[in-house]
């Protein structure tokens, strides 16, 4: 059965995809396999997954509060394309935006979990809309070790201070790599209690040479009382 989408000219079909045959899905720009709506027109290469054929054509999202979203399927902008707001990749295909504020973003982005739980954490992480954990810090992905721009959604943890990027929330961490994070951890803590260390020692110097100051003064002032003494038995003498 032939039905129209609006972000399309031509009738689609119900059609079953093979990840094998490599196709790229016309409104999110992904990897498409199984259920998908194609076009009928031999040589038009659209294709849908299912899921984007059934996107509403309007939302209002946690992270733009006070507009709707539209669902386009192109970007609006004079130079073909968009940014996305949540994880800052460039898009060219269906875009949820608002035209008051320019707010773009991926229709996948738009979609994703509040709340996802990883094997290798004991909480789950829930999407904040910001990397941003304060002054003069910097949020590094607990899974790719790398930076993660302030204006970027991410997954985490606040609680033990544990987050990832986006994309990584689904990527099993590098053994290597933690194990080297750990690792640099402990050299840290032994640096630290070898300063700690040298530290008592030279506390312990000072003091002795204090203790030793303070008898070369008594034994001065027991000289005194000694040479003093002798000097009142002469005059009384």
């Amino acid at each position: 059965m032939e039905v129209k989408h609006f972000s399309h000219e031509h009738p689609l079909c119900h059609a079953e995809v093979k990840e094998e045959d490599g196709f790229i899905c016309s409104g999110c720009e992904l990897g498409l396999s199984g259920s998908a709506y194609k076009c009928t027109f031999s040589y038009c290469d659209f294709l849908l997954h299912d899921s984007c054929f059934k996107l509403a054509p309007l939302i209002q999202h946690k992270s733009h509060p006070h507009h709707p979203l539209t669902l386009l399927p192109t970007p609006p902008y004079d130079a073909f394309g968009f940014t996305c707001e949540a994880c800052l990749y460039f898009g060219h295909a269906f875009v949820y935006h608002c035209a008051a504020c320019e707010f773009d973003l991926h229709v996948g982005c738009a979609s994703l979990s509040e709340t996802v739980k990883r094997d290798d954490h004991e909480h789950p992480l829930v999407l904040s809309f910001s990397a941003y954990i304060g002054e003069d810090k910097i949020f590094i992905c607990d899974v790719c070790h790398g930076e993660v721009p302030e204006s970027c959604w991410v997954y985490y943890c606040q609680g033990c201070d544990y987050g990832t990027h986006l994309d990584c929330i689904t990527t099993e961490a590098n053994p290597e790599e933690k194990e080297e994070e750990q690792e640099a951890e402990r050299d840290e803590e032994q640096e630290a209690e070898e300063e700690g260390t040298e530290y008592s020692v030279a506390e312990v110097e000072s003091r002795l040479k204090l203790l030793q100051l303070q008898m070369q003064l008594a034994q001065q002032n027991a000289q005194s009382i000694i040479d003093a003494g002798r000097m009142l038995s002469r005059l009384a003498g």
